[in-house]
């Protein structure tokens, strides 16, 4: 006899009808789709754009996020202008707007497929860095984008409260090796 199972005890019958009435359970969770188009209202006037969306697989096709992308000649700070930044503005990506996702759908991975989904249209656009402007204050969004591989910038006057935040889209990270692999569907659950 295995002498690692020699102690073990069988599993409660309670236990074994709850583990069977959850595995039969139907399923309440949706696949969620990040759609790209044309962005009407971007803040930055940027000739390259991109509105995603990303919106519930079925009938209603509810909206659970957003978030908008621009292509904007900028510094690395993400700030526009010349001055003594004029040999370092060049095309980046800049996540403009705000990235959103409706409460009952937030710590789903809705945000990481919106905004991987906006560094694939930005590596789509030629573009290999991507900025974005986060509140000092919003720990869950720094957090998040930490975990993605952002990287916080010496805060100045011209952002006012706000960190900016940036990542290389090509350097071989695993979040960027990740993100250029075929997508799994998403499947969320309204909270």
């Amino acid at each position: 006899p295995n002498r690692a199972w020699s102690g073990s005890r069988p599993i409660p019958r309670s236990m074994l009808a709850v583990l069977s009435a959850t595995s039969l359970a139907p399923s309440r969770s949706r696949s969620v789709t990040v759609q790209s188009s044309p962005w009407p209202e971007r803040p930055g006037g940027g000739r390259l754009h991109s509105w995603l969306a990303a919106t519930i697989d079925d009938e209603s096709a509810q909206d659970v996020g957003h978030c908008g992308l621009e292509i904007l000649s900028c510094g690395p700070d993400g700030l526009l202008g010349g001055g003594e930044r004029w040999p370092y503005i060049r095309p980046r990506a800049i996540l403009s707007g705000t990235l959103t996702v409706s409460p009952k759908y937030r710590r789903q991975g809705v945000a990481q497929r919106l905004l991987t989904e906006a560094e694939r249209k930005a590596r789509w656009l030629g573009v290999d860095e991507m900025l974005l402007m986060v509140n000092q204050k919003n720990a869950a969004a720094l957090k998040l984008y930490t975990k993605l591989g952002y990287a916080p910038k010496p805060v100045l006057a011209g952002h006012g409260g706000q960190v900016c935040m940036s990542k290389h889209l090509y350097y071989p990270t695993v979040h960027n090796q990740r993100s250029m692999l075929p997508l799994r569907r998403l499947e969320v659950t309204a909270a």
